[in-house]
């Protein structure tokens, strides 16, 4: 099995999310994981680098499980959890997570969504 191929625990519950038509399958696994995110220099304070979603009038942020899939990204990459990108990114930006044999999109709406549940699990 190559890198590409890697079934992680996030990329399984987008399947499953996608195959129960659930996305709240997605969101323990998206907390736990441990991801790379794109940002745009080199300061302490995360400074998102934006880019077009996949719908074009929004923004979002660049992230992967394995920074190997962010190597043709020429822009400075820092760790984070799940947990810790979803309280700090703005509410209007989104997520793309590659995988390296394709990629999860989560909007807005899901993202707000996510953070709904968090807030009354609180």
């Amino acid at each position: 099995m190559t890198a590409t191929h890697v079934l992680t625990p996030l990329k399984s519950a987008f399947q499953q999310s996608r195959t129960e038509n659930n996305i709240e399958l997605i969101l323990p696994e998206l907390l736990a994981a441990q991801l790379h995110v794109v940002i745009g220099g080199q300061s302490e304070q995360i400074d998102l680098f934006l880019v077009p979603s996949p719908n074009p009038e929004r923004q979002c942020v660049t992230v992967a499980e394995d920074p190997a899939f962010l190597a043709g990204i020429n822009f400075p990459k820092i760790p984070v959890t799940g947990a810790q990108l979803i309280a700090s990114i703005p509410a209007e930006v989104e997520i793309v997570i590659l995988h390296g044999d394709g990629a999860n999109y989560l909007t807005r709406e899901q993202l707000a969504w996510f953070r709904g549940m968090l807030a009354q699990n609180a």
